[in-house]
């Protein structure tokens, strides 16, 4: 569970969990059965100072300190990599997911035999804009790498260890979590789960955000964007060659036949902007390749408290 800077809202989320948990496991002793792994994506407030309190409160409480802000999915990562039980369950601290889904995402990974469960939204209450923005994102994403993420798509999962195991081998320093999944492959299902209103505070993931992750993400996953700009650019070049052809061919048929001013300039600016472009979009994948190139790890840990007892009777 990725953190940052709602540290404050992770005791009511314990308090929610503990409850469905020890009523799904039929046990008090939770501790011997599942885990919670915050990861505290270096939050600017006393976030992991309340996470910290935490772990001493509640023993199947586990906490991860970045060493800076990475990104929301690279902390999903690192909880990927630190989660020790069975079946791995992601989930944000806001609750706008309940963690009463996850036993239902849970009871359909077992009952289809699939590696993965996610769930899909029957109606989301939020923004408008909001809505619109994520819904674009996700079709925009589908179109440029080919594949089926729901555009309904929440953001409860659970996956198996296999599953776990797999994404824990994957090498690329930029992180979009869906994708990635997409690309994994193995036996997928759907579950609709219900969304709740968030109670408290306000979501840091803003249209800049989406925005960023979403270049990152088309850049990632497809070289789709490098075909368009050869295309942009033929068909560009082929307009260039009818323009100059009706120009060679007024000035032989037309008396006192003159180029206007406006359409040199309109021209020059024209040739000047695609070329900008198809370099801009090749920068970018450049700028990708030198960030795997460089090979630097995918997140810094400052500290980490979890509990020594292995979870998954």
């Amino acid at each position: 569970m990725p953190i940052y800077n709602d540290g404050y809202l992770a005791e009511d989320f314990c308090k929610e969990f503990e409850s469905v948990f020890k009523a799904v496991f039929e046990t008090e002793e939770l501790w011997q059965y599942a885990e919670i792994v915050f990861v505290n994506d270096g939050s600017s407030d006393d976030s992991f100072g309340q996470l910290r309190a935490l772990c001493q409160r509640y023993p199947f409480v586990g906490a991860i300190d970045l060493s800076r802000n990475f990104g929301q999915h690279v902390a999903v990562s690192c909880g990927y990599r630190h989660a020790r039980g069975q079946y791995v369950g992601v989930l944000n601290v806001d609750m706008e997911d309940h963690p009463s889904q996850l036993a239902v995402l849970l009871e359909a990974l077992k009952s289809n035999d699939a590696d993965f469960s996610g769930g899909r939204y029957r109606r989301r209450k939020r923004k408008v804009v909001s809505a619109i923005t994520s819904k674009a994102f996700s079709g925009l994403l589908n179109l440029f790498t080919g594949y089926s993420v729901p555009l309904d798509m929440a953001t409860a999962r659970v996956v198996t260890r296999r599953f776990v195991d797999a994404y824990n081998q994957l090498t690329e320093k930029s992180r979009y979590i869906p994708g990635l999944e997409a690309w994994l492959g193995f036996r997928r299902v759907w579950t609709t789960v219900e969304h709740r209103p968030r109670s408290r505070g306000r979501s840091s993931y803003n249209f800049r955000r989406r925005l960023v992750l979403a270049v990152d993400s088309i850049i990632s996953f497809s070289d789709l964007p490098l075909k368009l700009a050869v295309l942009f650019g033929a068909s560009v070049a082929a307009l260039g060659f009818l323009m100059t052809a009706t120009l060679i061919i007024g000035k032989h048929i037309f008396k006192n036949f003159q180029v206007g001013f406006t359409s040199t300039i309109s021209t020059i600016v024209l040739m000047g902007g695609v070329q900008i472009m198809v370099i801009g979009v090749a920068s970018l994948y450049i700028g990708r390749i030198l960030r795997e190139v460089q090979d630097r790890p995918l997140y810094v840990v400052r500290e980490t408290i979890m509990n020594r007892e292995q979870p998954g009777k």
